[in-house]
């Protein structure tokens, strides 16, 4: 008998909702719509202008070869070194060099991130801050440069830092909102309206924050106290033998707040602006979902950097080209000297790959020449601004969809459930105003 073969034919297969971490790879054109781009454009620039500004109060504070000692000294042979130098030394401002390690930093960020190195083996083998890949550039940003600037400069991190964080927290509410709505509902208000809803929450996003480090700090102080009481005194060191496994258990919930925070800070700020809720619910649901979804959370984060990384790169590649062929066609009309070279030059130096930041020659430059080659180089500047505001955008509307699919993993919250703003015209009237009923 004939074999009758039946063919299954396969048409209009959803993905995203087959596999719904597809919905991360929206963040990419989610964060380059202009209101989002144009916000993180702004945190840039005020994070820039306000650490330019701490520059020149503290001056020139910085060795050059500062932060290498620190990484290669203990804390007793570092400060040892500092008393070495001296202030002769000091021929770098602090906010730029903290620009620079930063930047390169993230730069092995996005190389290793494109290799798809994460550094686990290193940090198996027990390397830990000093892992490579994407763990190892991660902990030289959140880590090892702040725990530099804090051991040398430690009045201009913590202001720095409130600074950086009370615009971050406000600006990024913004980003998040309205990439919430845009995810939920393919709903796009405008930069005004979500600065007004961050605001409105901007307490709630702080204390997001701040409540966890602050339960970490009080444990912190009782542990402190008690060995100040228990481990100084001959009589009492044994009590506090006895009562080191209560401390323990402190320790314990140290290290879970620390824990919980490290892993799900990331959706705290994206939480406040799906949910519209209390800090206290959303600390809740971010330890949940991450702790309870572990394994989908790493996934998500995985998948989200190298996206983004690669994404990164295409945007660096367009500013790059943009920078050359503009100098390119300017230098086309510009006439030569007798070497080849052009006043061009001078004023605008030719841009390479990976060092779009390159300065322009001051010494050869007359007066003129001088206010041009200030004037190409903000301009230039504000080009290349747009890159680190392409990651922020990216990062926090990345953000909303991790925390979407965690809220869907977790609880079986559909994606278009999201808190809007009650329409003034649809509010009943207050119980002092009465209604005339219609006549007949």
């Amino acid at each position: 008998m004939p074999e009758h073969h039946q063919r299954v034919v396969l048409d209009g297969i959803d993905w995203r909702e087959t596999l719904p971490f597809l919905r991360i790879f929206r963040a990419f054109s989610m964060a380059l719509w202009p209101h989002r781009l144009l916000l993180s454009l702004l945190l840039v620039l005020l994070l820039y202008l306000g650490g330019t500004a701490m520059d020149f109060a503290w001056q020139k504070a910085v060795n050059p070869h500062e932060l290498q000692a620190y990484e290669r000294y203990d804390a007793q042979r570092y400060a040892e070194w500092l008393q070495q130098v001296g202030t002769d030394g000091r021929t770098d401002y602090i906010f730029e060099t903290l620009v620079k390690q930063q930047v390169a930093a993230f730069e092995r960020l996005i190389v290793s991130a494109t290799n798809l190195d994460f550094g686990l083996s290193d940090l198996a083998a027990g390397m830990g801050a000093d892992s490579g890949g994407v763990i190892g550039a991660l902990a030289d940003m959140a880590v090892k440069i702040p725990g530099w600037l804090y051991a040398t400069h430690p009045g201009f991190l913590i202001i720095y830092l409130l600074y950086a964080f009370a615009l971050t927290t406000l600006i990024g509410t913004a980003i998040s909102r309205l990439a919430a709505l845009d995810a939920c509902r393919s709903e796009h208000i405008s930069a005004f309206v979500a600065l007004r809803f961050a605001l409105s929450h901007w307490v709630q996003a702080m204390l997001v924050w701040l409540i966890p480090l602050g339960i970490v700090v009080i444990i912190k102080l009782v542990l402190a106290l008690a060995g100040l009481i228990f481990f100084n005194l001959p009589g009492l060191n044994i009590l506090g033998g006895v009562l080191y496994g209560l401390f323990l258990i402190l320790g314990f919930f140290a290290a879970i707040f620390l824990i919980g925070l490290a892993l799900g800070m990331h959706i705290l700020i994206p939480a406040i602006s799906v949910e519209a809720t209390d800090a206290f619910e959303v600390l809740g649901r971010a330890f949940n979902y991450v702790l309870g979804r572990f394994w989908r959370y790493l996934f998500y984060t995985a998948t989200m950097i190298v996206y983004g990384a690669l994404t990164y790169l295409m945007i660096g590649l367009i500013v790059f080209s943009t920078i050359w062929m503009t100098r390119s066609c300017l230098s086309m009309g510009v006439l030569e000297a007798a070497d080849g070279s052009t006043r061009l030059d001078a004023v605008m130096p030719d841009p390479a790959w990976g060092e779009l930041l390159a300065e322009s020659d001051w010494d050869q430059l007359n007066r003129t020449e001088t206010i041009t080659a200030a004037i190409v180089m903000v301009w230039n500047r504000l080009l290349i601004a747009i890159l680190p505001a392409f990651a922020i955008s990216y990062y926090f509307n990345a953000h909303v969809w991790i925390y979407l699919l965690l809220r869907r993993s977790a609880d079986l919250v559909e994606f278009d459930e999201v808190y809007t703003e009650p329409d003034p015209d649809e509010l009943p009237p207050p119980a002092h105003e009465k209604i005339e009923p219609e006549a007949e």
